[in-house]
């Protein structure tokens, strides 16, 4: 029986990965809670960093992405986010201790609207700074381990794939885009799990 809509666990899902040929870089094991945990406490010293470490293991966003978003795409205190730009965007519910993160971070900003949200993370700034804070505290842990252990979160929970694909941006067919539609909200649920898992 072919199974893709679900998998159980993070040991199912990284079952499923390693099953399918992944590539190296996808072959790492799937961050457990207290790994996730520990990189995120490991970015707290830098407001900037601990803000695009938030928005990648509590949103599950793509490194890419953080570098991407503009002030425009969030509003101060709210939990809600416009991911992707013009081409594929997506407005998505955050983890409270995402917008916190951001909040903190933009508190001695001076922002415009069109400017960067993260300031400094532009590129491959992403990916640097967060390596460097990994290496301070001795963490194995890569910038693409975040987003996969917040999907594999979401899977275990039990998440539909539908709203799997929503939520993180999975491309799928246009033919599968209306087959079943994504209820509004769905997306509270999901950043309730990645809040309980990550931080909580």
């Amino acid at each position: 029986m072919r199974r893709s809509a679900q998998l159980d666990s993070r040991e199912e899902a990284q079952a499923w990965v390693d099953r399918k040929g992944a590539p190296p870089r996808l072959r790492r094991p799937i961050l457990t809670s207290a790994e996730g945990r520990a990189a995120l406490a490991a970015t707290r010293d830098d407001p900037l960093v601990h803000a695009g470490a938030a928005l990648m293991l509590l949103a599950g966003l793509r490194p890419q992405e953080v570098s991407e978003l503009r002030v425009q795409d969030y509003t101060l205190g709210e939990q809600r986010l416009r991911v992707g730009g013009a081409r594929r965007s997506r407005t998505i519910r955050i983890a409270p201790s995402a917008t916190a993160a951001v909040d903190a971070y933009l508190e001695d900003q001076d922002t415009a609207p069109d400017e960067p949200l993260l300031v400094g993370l532009q590129g491959v700034k992403v990916v640097t700074l967060f390596s460097a804070a990994m290496r301070r505290a001795t963490l194995n842990v890569r910038v693409g381990d975040l987003r996969r252990a917040a999907m594999a979160a979401v899977m275990e929970d039990g998440a539909p794939v539908q709203q799997l694909e929503a939520y993180f941006g999975i491309s799928k067919p246009p033919a599968r885009k209306d087959l079943v539609p994504v209820r509004e909200g769905y997306d509270a649920g999901i950043a309730a799990v990645l809040e309980t898992e990550f931080a909580s």
